[in-house]
């Protein structure tokens, strides 16, 4: 069975259901800033797919018009119709444009950056950022992802799932991370002890070393499941004032938010 980089053989059940999103994950991506052209060798090699079902995904991206082949050459590149398609998925998110001037508010307060996401799959995609005005030079961009096992945004999206869907994801965590899942669920189970008892989740120095943050869930009945938090390296915001101040004000600004939504 052949096995993609990271040594992981594929899902072949999970590739039927969903062959497009295989081209790029977040623990082994494919396209990206520094990586901008391939070809169905290397793609093949990255995601651990065959190479004529790699040859059919790219013809099919191709034909789409989100990958282009480079002239007299086997190798592609992202095409415009993947900005396209980006694009107006961020247009259609009304809720980043009524949730900004709360989040550049709270950016403000805390002297870091504040972000707004939503899941994908196994990780959380960002859909805004707000920078703080200060020299820090944590910087995630809008659609890049972070895992959901051991970020705030993560543990607060699980924590505010409903227990069967949640407990779905859960099921998958483990199978994809056999080895570190006992430590993991502890980690999870905790979080989500907090949400029920502060209405946040932490992360702190779990995602990245020296870096903590704090998450706060909004379930909203048209715009569904986002989830807000506000990190900075942990020798400006350590445990005690995540606790005491950035999290419940950014408890406050997720209102804000919400009600600001329900008054449309």
């Amino acid at each position: 069975m052949t096995k993609n980089k990271t040594g992981e053989i594929p899902n072949f059940d999970e590739i039927r259901l969903d062959p497009i999103s295989h081209i790029h994950r977040e623990n082994n991506p494919c396209f990206t800033a520094t990586t901008q052209i391939l070809g169905n060798q290397e793609l093949s090699q990255l995601t651990g797919l065959p190479k004529p079902t790699i040859a059919r995904i790219t013809n099919t991206l191709v034909s789409l018009g989100y990958l282009k082949q480079l002239p007299n050459s086997t190798k592609y590149t992202l095409d415009t119709g993947v900005l396209a398609l980006g694009y107006a998925s961020l247009s259609n998110i009304s809720a980043r444009i009524h949730a900004r001037p709360y989040m550049e508010e709270m950016a403000k307060y805390a002297q870091a950056p504040v972000a707004m996401a939503t899941r994908d799959r196994l990780n959380m995609l960002y859909l805004d950022v707000v920078q703080a005005e200060s020299n820090l030079t944590m910087r995630r961009p809008i659609g890049s992802t972070i895992p959901l096992h051991n970020t705030a945004m993560g543990r607060a999206c699980l924590a505010a799932l409903p227990e069967n869907e949640r407990n779905f994801i859960m099921e998958a965590l483990s199978k994809r991370h056999q080895d570190e899942w006992p430590m993991m669920k502890r980690g999870l189970e905790r979080s989500f002890h907090d949400y029920r008892n502060y209405g946040y989740c932490l992360s702190l120095s779990e995602w990245h070393k020296e870096v903590n943050s704090v998450a706060v869930p909004m379930v909203h009945p048209i715009h569904g499941l986002l989830v807000f938090n506000c990190g900075a390296p942990s020798y400006l915001v350590n445990q005690e004032k995540l606790e005491n101040e950035i999290g419940p004000r950014l408890i406050y600004m997720v209102q804000n938010i919400e009600d600001a939504l329900n008054a449309l």
